[in-house]
């Protein structure tokens, strides 16, 4: 089974405007919808590559409701502690013109410690089940911030593998928790490091840390339209095109849904790269977050430009 676990999930909500610009009143050409957050957005990719997988974390109000449903609906297994207060909701604005993305992300609705031990009772049923896990996103507020790191821990003492996709200091303990894969924002490992990483280089000695403490893959973005990926086998760049991508939003959360299958399907180091990448840049041509299908990622391999670095 794959676990997804998303302790701060939101709606969604994407609108595309034509040349926005702050103080302006604009009428969108495109909008979407969805139920959102990192573990959300992967359980969703999943199932459009064909894998089901369950999501759980904390829900909150009618936007918890709307969460949840939307999810049945699709045919996801959900396991959410239901809270008060609202889930959040986030608005992402598209200028189609000057091709920049704004993002606005509330903060969420507060967990009391009942309602996370809730949470750990049902974690730890889900892990004799799992046979990987990713976490993802944010917290929201009255979860610790170290709580990636315990959950790792405990996950890795039943020997199953764990994926992390956060930032700040949640990203940081949950390293500590020694995941299998991390995606790493290189912006974050900016501003850690005290060195621009706008060069390979200075990207390279950053993040190769990371890779010896234990942590096998460990993938930062390049660019926008490329990572850099530390494997058990080196240091690979993978790209894909610029052209005809509409919307970047999701693509990491598409990505780490493509590591999952491809570490699933036991490809090779190479392969795993050009099938993530593919499903982040599948998820480029659209509005809508997420793969239209799986035929629609393969159709992309072969224009993947996948190149070792050492």
């Amino acid at each position: 089974m794959i676990v997804t676990v998303t302790l701060n999930p939101a709606i969604d909500e994407e609108y595309v405007v034509p040349e926005f610009a702050p103080g302006g009143w604009f009428r969108a050409t495109k909008t979407d919808r969805s139920p959102g957050g990192k573990g959300v957005n992967v359980s969703l990719v999943l199932k459009q590559l064909g894998y089901d997988s369950a999501a759980m974390g904390f829900l909150a109000g009618f936007n918890g409701e709307y969460v949840r449903d939307s999810l049945k609906r699709l045919g996801l297994t959900t396991n959410f502690v239901h809270i008060r207060g609202e889930t959040r909701t986030n608005v992402y604005i598209v200028d189609e013109v000057g091709h920049v993305e704004t993002g606005i992300a509330e903060g969420g609705p507060y967990v009391k410690e009942e309602a996370l031990a809730r949470f750990m009772v049902n974690y730890r049923r889900l892990l004799k089940r799992a046979d990987c896990i990713l976490f993802g996103g944010s917290l929201p507020p009255g979860v610790p911030q170290d709580v990636y790191r315990e959950l790792i821990e405990l996950a890795r003492q039943e020997d199953v593998v764990t994926f992390i996709d956060a930032a700040g200091a949640p990203l940081m303990a949950g390293l500590e928790g020694i995941p299998a894969v991390a995606k790493i924002d290189h912006r974050f490992m900016s501003r850690l490091s005290g060195v621009r990483l706008d060069s390979l280089d200075n990207l390279i000695e950053a993040v190769s840390g990371l890779h010896r403490q234990g942590i096998e893959w460990a993938v930062t973005n390049y660019r926008n339209h490329g990572d850099v990926f530390f494997t058990p086998q080196g240091i690979y760049l993978g790209e894909f095109e610029r052209r005809g991508v509409v919307s970047l939003f999701g693509s990491d959360d598409a990505l780490m849904a493509g590591l999952i299958v491809a570490q699933t399907e036991k490809m090779d180091v190479e392969n795993t790269i050009r099938f993530a990448l593919a499903c982040a840049w599948e998820n480029a041509l659209h509005v809508e977050k997420g793969c239209r299908s799986r035929e629609a990622v393969e159709a992309l391999l072969d224009r993947i430009r996948v190149e070792r670095l050492e």
